[in-house]
């Protein structure tokens, strides 16, 4: 037997195979949006329903934004850390339910609350 000759052109690619199982689904991700005025101390409370969830350590996730007029399409974020001077928001348990909150705001512009959970 001789020497191994060289290696031939590439043949024409294979048909494509069938398709695989589906894999789980997910756990999903539900999106909730509340909008409220600000009272005249530049405060909203909004209690989120239950379906966001009862479990006073297990928050959703929640961002804020703030308004002047609902048509504008302009909402500015809210931070949401604490201070003495600025708007900030959260989230408080209270009555099994959690409640989204804004406070030192303009009084009578509006919020919005984007609840993920």
């Amino acid at each position: 037997m001789g020497p191994q000759g060289l290696v031939g052109p590439e043949g024409p690619q294979g048909p494509v195979g069938a398709q695989g199982l589906p894999g789980p689904v997910g756990p999903g991700i539900n999106r909730l949006v509340l909008t409220g005025q600000l009272d005249a101390n530049g405060e909203i409370a909004l209690a989120l329903p239950p379906a966001v969830g009862t479990n006073p350590s297990s928050p959703p996730l929640v961002a804020c934004y703030t308004t002047d007029t609902l048509s504008s399409g302009v909402w500015l974020a809210v931070n949401d850390g604490w201070s003495a001077t600025t708007a900030y928001c959260g989230l408080v348990f209270e009555n099994g339910v959690w409640n989204a909150v804004l406070v030192q705001g303009a009084p009578g512009w509006y919020a919005a609350f984007v609840v993920a959970y």
